[in-house]
């Protein structure tokens, strides 16, 4: 299978954080615009690209400041529709900070773990991992997979977040590592990137909570 270069953007705001670009032929889907609007646009724009969706992983405020940075729809897991709509569960209220957009001009697509996603013939595929939130999910394709706040390097996503689960989260991050070749790259939300063999072998939550499993 041919490899792609991942194409990340590292955005400041309330925390530093990981936007990817999912670049096929100059098609790209957009996954988690968190801040810096114009910085996106500009990326886009200096690269030649058609952005033909938003893929969150989650709908927290550090993932979605940007949510307008593109009109094209923008995909989340069905059960993560409400904490995009409500300001007390994603961020915006706790904050004290308003959408610089109008969230009902958002064209949402809920999907779901059967979801397939396409881009230019290559399958984008849906991996439901609540836990940090109750509709969190990861993004695979190819040797990649973009796992928001769910699987870091070396760590995980917290658990104290509005619909946040603590159970749901333990066996999230051990179907990503126990069901995921080793040679599989994960692209967290924020720090840097890993491999499944890394994290199966060295995070500590992973092998704490599978030990206990």
């Amino acid at each position: 299978m041919k490899l792609h270069p991942v194409r990340k953007l590292q955005l400041d705001g309330f925390f530093p954080m990981n936007c990817y670009v999912l670049e096929r032929n100059n098609k790209c889907f957009i996954i988690d615009p968190g801040y810096q609007k114009e910085t996106i646009q500009n990326y886009i724009k200096d690269e030649n690209l058609e952005v033909v969706g938003i893929l969150l992983t989650h709908a927290h405020i550090d993932h979605i400041e940007a949510l307008d940075c593109f009109n094209v729809p923008v995909y989340l897991h069905e059960k993560e529709v409400e904490i995009l709509l409500d300001d007390d569960l994603n961020g915006f209220g706790f904050f004290n900070k308003e959408k610089d957009y109008d969230i009902n001009t958002i064209d949402i697509v809920p999907i779901n773990e059967d979801t397939i996603i396409d881009l230019e013939g290559y399958e984008i595929s849906v991996i439901f991992t609540p836990g940090h939130t109750k509709g969190g999910v990861s993004y695979k394709i190819g040797h990649d997979i973009y796992t928001g706040d769910t699987l870091f390097e070396g760590s995980v996503g917290k658990w104290d977040r509005p619909t946040a689960n603590l159970n749901d989260l333990k066996q999230s991050v051990i179907k990503l590592i126990d069901e995921q070749a080793e040679h599989m790259l994960i692209h967290p939300g924020h720090g840097r990137s890993s491999t499944i063999g890394a994290e199966k072998r060295f995070n500590t939550f992973y092998n704490e909570w599978k030990r206990a499993n």
